[in-house]
């Protein structure tokens, strides 16, 4: 449950408990000291009663041996005498008051020590039997002194009574004393040692939730970013939260991804453009040697042609004159000789056409073009064409295209396309022509039930002189110089085979305007029609 919550609640929970031991530690070491303090305190008004417990005991002495020396003399007292008594009994009063008020303020500060109420039921009965001496000695001079001496003498045994027992009253509150500490120290023993181990509990689990909250999936986070920021980026950091650190590390996981589908693509982007710069050095190369190759065999093989042409008319002329049956046989094999060095003649003179047309390039005079006649006149003029009647050609033209073009150039690519189509399909095959445009660039899609191609097929399928034909025939050309012608023209091809027998696509996309044009040789395009920088 808590794994689910934000990071600021788990560190609000980690700082109340926290505080919560912080708390208790205090709480529990704040009490033991004033527990002491209260002790302490409370052993010092101790202290401070005993002196006025003495002093209440020593005015009712000196007041009894002044007493006791006017009673021996039995005579009334006179004012002076009286004087003087009332004097003693302020004094006492005096000190029960000092002794009363000091046992109302250590009970309003809570520094008592034991019971006080019996100290001040003592105090009030010397305060009393002090008023009784203070009539008696007002009677004294008005009629009998013994009397008067006798009731003074009660009174005043009463008062010496009661403040004797006062310190034995205190000492046996400091005997009670032990027991009363005994009891709270031995509470707060417990209470501390409970406190100290639910405090250390706490800091334990503390210790954990952080460690689980925040140290391990933070370690998790810097051990895949420093694995991340090396070079893998294949890995995942996986965190057991659901929090902040959890979306920062699919945040992370998410932008190495996208790392990793940069490099992928850059590395692709790469790849195309090698190949490109190979293949383009390649057919610079064939070009190359094929201008100066084909120039030099052509009229060698014009001259194999017509002579073999003229040896065919004068046998024919021969074996007109000399007509023998033996000979027929001989004469067959003859012409037929002849005929084969005439056709493969002329074949190898084709070839050396195509590789003249392959090694002819530079700029050529380029305009707006209207792409759809030039896919129907090549479309009708294949159609007429023996070894594809049995082939249907379908033409889908779903938007006018037009693309700045050379006419001638892209009828021969377009032708080079659909014949490729049409040879790698068998009989009721079918090849399917589309056209469609936009503002920016043509696409011309030519798709097939053929034979298909592998990926080592796609990857070779545009370089000179690679063929996979089914007849096993052709020169290998013609997709190559339909590349170069597309290319030349700022455009793209692309091939695409889902596998074997499953047919091939062949796409190219052609800009539309000048500035299109402009644009596609500024940036180029990889063979999937990405344009690249």
């Amino acid at each position: 449950m808590f794994s689910r919550w934000a990071i600021r609640y788990k560190l609000t929970l980690c700082l109340a408990m926290l505080i919560a031991i912080v708390g208790a530690l205090s709480f529990s070491s704040f009490q033991g000291v004033y527990s002491y303090r209260r002790l302490a305190r409370s052993i010092s008004t101790r202290a401070k009663e005993l002196p006025l417990a003495e002093a209440i005991n020593q005015n009712s002495d000196d007041l009894q041996t002044l007493l006791n020396t006017y009673r021996n003399d039995d005579v009334p007292l006179t004012e002076k005498a009286i004087r003087r008594v009332n004097d003693h009994l302020d004094l006492i009063e005096s000190s029960t008051q000092q002794y009363n008020l000091q046992l109302s303020t250590s009970q309003q500060e809570g520094e008592i020590i034991g019971n006080i109420h019996q100290e001040q039921e003592l105090i009030r009965d010397v305060n009393q039997q002090v008023q009784l001496i203070r009539q008696q000695i007002r009677r004294a001079n008005q009629r009998d002194a013994f009397d008067s001496y006798a009731v003074i003498g009660v009174a005043l045994g009463q008062v010496k009574l009661r403040t004797a027992q006062l310190p034995k009253i205190l000492q046996n509150r400091m005997d009670s004393l032990v027991d009363e500490v005994r009891l709270q120290y031995r509470t707060w023993i417990v209470i501390t040692w409970l406190t100290s181990i639910t405090a250390a509990i706490l800091l334990i689990q503390l210790f954990r939730m952080v460690h689980a909250w925040i140290v391990r999936p933070f370690g998790k986070l810097i051990t895949g970013s420093r694995r991340v920021a090396s070079g893998d980026l294949e890995y995942e950091i996986v965190t057991d939260t659901d929090d902040e650190v959890a979306e920062l590390a699919l945040a992370m996981n998410n932008m190495t991804r996208n790392f990793k589908l940069i490099r992928d693509d850059l590395d692709q982007q790469v790849k195309i453009r090698t190949q490109e710069a190979i293949r383009s050095e390649q057919l610079a190369s064939v070009g190359f040697l094929a201008a100066g190759v084909s120039h030099e065999i052509n009229n060698p093989l014009a001259t194999i042609a017509i002579c073999a042409e003229s040896l065919e008319t004068r046998v024919a002329e021969l074996i007109a004159e000399t007509v023998s049956p033996q000979n027929d046989e001989q004469v067959k094999i003859i012409q037929k000789y002849l005929k084969q060095i005439q056709q493969e003649a002329f074949r190898c003179k084709g070839i050396t056409e195509q590789l003249l047309d392959f090694s002819r390039g530079g700029d050529i005079q380029r305009q707006s073009t209207e792409l759809s006649p030039i896919i129907q006149d090549t479309v009708d003029m294949i159609q007429h064409l023996g070894k594809y009647k049995q082939k249907q050609i379908v033409v889908d033209i779903k938007s006018p295209a037009t693309a700045m073009v050379h006419s001638h150039e892209i009828k021969q690519a377009v032708l080079n396309l659909v014949t490729n189509a049409l040879d790698s399909i068998s009989s009721n095959g079918h090849v399917m022509i589309t056209l469609d445009g936009n503002k920016s660039s043509a696409t011309i899609t030519v798709s097939d039930d053929g034979c298909g191609m592998t990926e080592e097929v796609l990857q070779q399928v545009f370089e000179p002189f690679f063929t996979r034909r089914q007849n096993k025939q052709g020169t290998g050309l013609g997709l190559s110089i339909t590349y170069r012608i597309i290319s030349e023209h700022g455009g793209t091809i692309t091939a695409a085979s889902p596998g074997i027998n499953q047919g091939s696509v062949f796409t190219v996309k052609l800009p539309v305007t000048t500035q299109a044009l402009s644009n596609e040789r500024s940036y180029g395009h990889d063979e999937r029609g990405h344009q690249v920088a």
